[in-house]
């Protein structure tokens, strides 16, 4: 059973012969009621201050969760794109590669048909 300060405040007690002084008992009654109500009042404002840093921590980590796969993804986004651009730029020295070997067996077909050319003019 929770005890309250008004309960504290309003409790009473059996007078004896030679018991407490009663004043004296109303003002201790008194002084732990104040107490107990700041008490009581400090734990409520310390659960709403836990309970504000949990969702500002719980905000925190979703923030933290987003970012890190952000990171994964642009990492993995970028290592695609780096793979594709590589595999463009060998496309690219193929195809120049096939593009000077046809340029050089023209040439070669053109200096064999001038050699031709030549000899058959020496012939003449």
């Amino acid at each position: 059973m929770r005890i309250s300060a008004l309960d504290i405040r309003q409790q009473q007690f059996t007078t004896r012969f030679r018991g407490f002084d009663r004043q004296e008992v109303e003002a201790f009654l008194e002084d732990v009621a104040e107490d107990y109500e700041s008490v009581v009042k400090e734990n409520t404002l310390l659960k709403e201050q836990l309970a504000a840093l949990e969702e500002r921590s719980r905000n925190i980590t979703e923030h933290e969760r987003t970012l890190q796969d952000t990171l994964v993804t642009t990492h993995r986004l970028t290592e695609e794109m780096k793979q594709a651009a590589k595999r463009e730029a060998e496309m690219v020295v193929r195809d120049a590669e096939m593009r000077g070997e046809k340029v050089a067996e023209e040439m070669r077909a053109e200096e064999a048909r001038l050699r031709q050319d030549v000899g058959a003019l020496k012939r003449l």
